[in-house]
C-alpha cells in the first residue's frame, strides 16, 4: 500500500481503470436498454395494429362523403302555364310556384322551383328565400344553375362541402370506372372514390388526413400509420415499418403502421446512458482532483518530512552547543579551576548561553501549541513602545558580542495584544536580523501608526532575502540557502512563529529587499485596537 501511494503513476492507474471499465458497461448497458426499447415496442404496437386497423378501417367508412350524380345534358321537361310564371314578376306566384314540389323540369331541363327561387331573389327576396333556394339548388339539380346559386347565395361551410363535391363529380369523369370496389388516389385532393346507386361516395385528402390524426391518437406518441394501395402510399410516408395488416376498405389496400419519432422509443434509456457517463465524467474530474491533491500533499508530506528531519538535526545541534558550554563552565566553577578575573565573564557566557537555550526551546514549544491549536492567548491594552524596548535589552547582549548596533525609532503607541507573543515576536526578529548582520553594522527598529495599523519595522544591513526565497522563509523548518545555513545558527521555525502569531492577531509580516546582498526590511502590520 505504502508503495502505491508513493507512485502518482500507479495510483491513476488504480483509480481510473475501474471508472473505464464502468464506463464501457455502462455504455453496454444503454445500447442494451435501446434494443430492449427498441423491442417492446415493435411488439406493442404489433399487439394493438390488428385492432387498430379496424377501427380505421370503419373511422374511413364513416368519414365517406356523398356526391349526386346528375345527368349531362339535362333531360328536357315537357311546357307548361308554369313556364308563364317563370317569365313575370308577380313575387307571390314565383314562391308558389318555388314550393311546388310537382313543378317539374322546364324544356331546358332546368328545375323550374329553382328558376322560380332565383326570380324571388331577383324582385326582392329575404334570407329565408336565399336559404330555401341553396336548399333547392343542392337537392334538385347539379349543373351550372346550382353551381351559381351556391356563388352566390350559400355560405363559407356550404361553399367549400359543394367544392368537394364537384371535385369527386371531375373525379369520375376522368375515372368512371371505379364501380362499387372503389379507386384509392384518382386525384390529389380526392384520396378514394366508389359509386353507389348513382351516388358518389368519396374520401377527400383533408377528411383523410383527419382520421389518419384521430388514429395515431389510438397509437404509442411514437408511431404513424399509412395506407399503401394502388401503387401509392397515403399518410405518414416516412418512418421504418413495425406492422402491415389488410385493410377492409376499397380494394387490395394494406395499412402500415411506422415509427415516426424514433427519439421518443429510446429517449429514456439513451437520457439514462447520458446521466451515467456525466456523472461517470464527474467521478474522473473528482478523482482526478483528488489525484492531484494527494499527490500535491504526498509531496508536501515528504518535503516536510526532510524538513523535520533537519529541524530535528538543527535543533539537536543548536541544544547541543549551549548545554555543552553551560557544564563545560559550571565544571570549571565548580572544580575552582577558573581564574577570579574569568569568573564574572563564565558567570556571562553562562547567562547568555542560557537565554539562547531558553529562546530556542519556548520557541519548539510555542510553535507545537500553535500548531495544535492549544495556546492561551492573554489579549490586553499594552505600551508596544515599552514592550519593544524590552526586547531589545534582552537582545542587546548578543548584539554587542556579535559588534551589531540597535538603532531605534519608536512613536508611543498603545494597542490590545499578547504581549508575551509579540515579544517573542519582536526577539525573533531581532534574532534573525543579528543573525545574518555583518560586523560594525546597524539594526534598526521602528514603531509607527499608519493609516489606522501598526507598523513594526526591523531592517538590517545583511545580505539580504532572495526574491524566490520571500514567502518560504515564513514556512516551518525552512532556512535559507545552503550557503548561509552553514554559517548561521538556527532552527528554522522563528519566522514560522512570528508569522504565525501575527496572523492571530489579524495582521500580516512581509519581507522586501532591493536586491540579493542589500539587506532587508521586515514589516509586521497588526489591526489598531485600543
Amino acid at each position: 500500500m505504502s508503495k502505491l501511494l508513493r507512485s502518482p503513476s500507479i495510483l491513476a492507474m488504480a483509480v481510473f481503470l475501474p471508472l473505464l471499465v464502468l464506463a464501457f458497461f455502462s455504455w453496454q448497458g444503454t445500447r442494451a436498454q435501446v434494443r430492449a426499447a427498441w423491442t417492446s415496442a415493435r411488439d406493442e404496437l404489433k399487439r394493438s395494429s390488428a385492432q387498430a386497423t379496424e377501427k380505421f378501417a370503419e373511422r374511413l367508412e364513416s368519414a365517406l362523403m356523398p356526391a349526386r350524380i346528375f345527368p349531362d345534358p339535362p333531360k328536357p321537361g315537357m311546357a307548361s302555364k308554369a313556364d308563364e310564371v317563370l317569365d313575370g314578376k308577380d313575387i307571390v306566384a314565383l314562391r308558389q310556384l318555388r314550393d311546388d314540389v310537382n313543378a317539374g323540369l322546364s324544356p331546358a331541363g332546368l328545375p323550374r322551383r329553382v328558376i322560380a327561387g332565383l326570380r324571388v331573389m331577383e324582385f326582392g327576396g329575404d334570407g329565408n328565400d336565399a336559404a330555401q333556394l341553396v336548399s333547392l339548388a343542392l337537392a334538385e339539380d347539379a349543373s351550372i344553375l346550382s353551381h351559381l346559386v351556391v356563388e352566390k347565395y350559400a355560405g363559407d361551410e356550404m361553399k367549400k362541402w359543394w367544392q368537394q363535391e364537384e371535385l369527386a363529380r371531375q373525379a369520375f369523369d376522368e375515372h368512371p370506372d371505379v364501380g362499387e370496389a372503389g379507386k384509392w388516389g384518382l386525384t390529389p385532393q380526392i384520396v378514394w372514390l366508389r359509386v353507389d346507386e348513382s351516388v358518389l361516395r368519396f374520401l377527400s385528402k383533408e377528411a383523410f388526413e383527419e382520421e389518419c390524426e384521430r388514429q395515431r391518437g389510438l397509437l404509442p406518441p411514437w408511431a404513424g400509420v399509412r395506407v399503401v394501395a394502388d401503387g401509392q402510399v397515403f399518410g405518414d410516408e416516412r418512418g421504418e415499418v413495425i406492422a402491415t395488416l389488410p385493410l377492409a376498405f376499397g380494394r387490395d389496400a394494406r395499412v402500415e403502421f411506422s415509427v415516426i419519432h424514433p427519439e421518443m422509443i429510446d429517449a429514456d434509456a439513451r437520457r439514462q446512458g447520458r446521466w451515467a457517463l456525466l456523472l461517470l465524467g464527474a467521478a474522473v474530474i473528482v478523482c482526478a482532483v483528488a489525484l492531484a491533491m494527494m499527490h500535491s500533499a504526498i509531496r508536501r508530506e515528504r518535503h516536510l518530512s526532510e524538513m523535520k528531519s533537519q529541524f530535528v538535526a538543527s535543533v539537536s545541534h543548536e541544544l547541543r552547543a549551549p548545554v555543552a558550554s553551560i557544564r563545560l563552565m559550571a565544571e570549571g566553577l565548580e572544580a575552582g579551576k577558573v581564574e577570579s578575573a574569568m569568573v564574572r565573564e563564565f558567570h556571562r557566557l553562562i547567562a547568555r548561553e542560557s537565554a539562547r537555550l531558553s529562546t530556542l526551546v519556548t520557541n519548539v514549544l510555542d510553535h507545537s501549541r500553535l500548531e495544535q491549536g492549544i495556546k492561551e492567548w492573554q489579549m490586553r491594552e499594552c505600551d508596544l513602545r515599552e514592550m519593544i524596548e524590552e526586547s531589545i535589552l534582552v537582545m542587546e547582549p548578543i548584539a554587542r558580542e556579535k559588534g551589531v548596533s540597535i538603532l531605534v525609532a519608536l512613536d508611543p503607541v498603545r494597542a490590545t495584544v499578547d504581549k508575551a507573543a509579540m515579544q517573542q515576536v519582536m526577539v525573533n526578529l531581532l534574532d534573525n536580523a543579528i543573525k545574518f548582520s555583518p560586523r560594525r553594522t546597524q539594526v534598526k527598529v521602528e514603531l509607527r501608526m499608519s493609516h489606522g495599523e501598526v507598523e513594526i519595522a526591523v531592517s538590517d544591513e545583511g545580505p539580504g532575502v532572495a526574491k524566490q526565497e520571500r514567502e518560504l522563509i515564513f514556512e516551518r523548518f525552512y532556512r535559507s540557502g545552503n550557503e548561509l545555513r552553514r554559517e548561521t545558527q538556527g532552527t528554522g521555525i522563528g519566522l514560522s512563529l512570528v508569522k504565525s502569531i501575527v496572523e492571530k492577531h489579524g495582521g500580516s509580516v512581509a519581507v522586501s529587499s532591493r536586491a540579493e546582498g542589500v539587506g532587508s526590511v521586515f514589516l509586521v502590520k497588526i489591526p489598531c485596537i485600543s
